[in-house]
């Protein structure tokens, strides 16, 4: 079983709310000194806390950023262009081509 025998105070630089995290010392050393990857350092940490550390960022904050996001883009995804860009004359279909002669 790993130490957690250091606590670091990450404050979300959103919401200013603070979240006490708390990591092997050796493992804290390594992430933040010799250039090794969180999810190498901590893989006993959620992958929300890791992101805590890397920006500080809390889980309801990123959530409110780009949770909601991702679900539109998936459920407004269709293969057909908008009809808005077609009466502009866009086409995003134009410079593409079939390369199999």
């Amino acid at each position: 079983m790993t130490n957690l025998d250091t606590m670091i105070i990450c404050s979300c630089p959103i919401c200013g709310k603070e979240r006490g995290i708390y990591v092997n010392g050796e493992d804290y050393f390594n992430w933040s000194c010799k250039g090794v990857l969180a999810q190498d350092a901590f893989p006993y940490l959620s992958a929300d806390e890791r992101e805590s550390l890397i920006s500080g960022i809390c889980s309801e904050c990123w959530d409110d950023m780009f949770g909601e996001e991702e679900e539109e883009e998936e459920n407004n995804w269709d293969d057909e262009p908008d009809d808005d860009y077609l009466e502009m004359g866009f086409n995003p279909y134009e410079g593409c081509y079939d390369w199999d002669c």
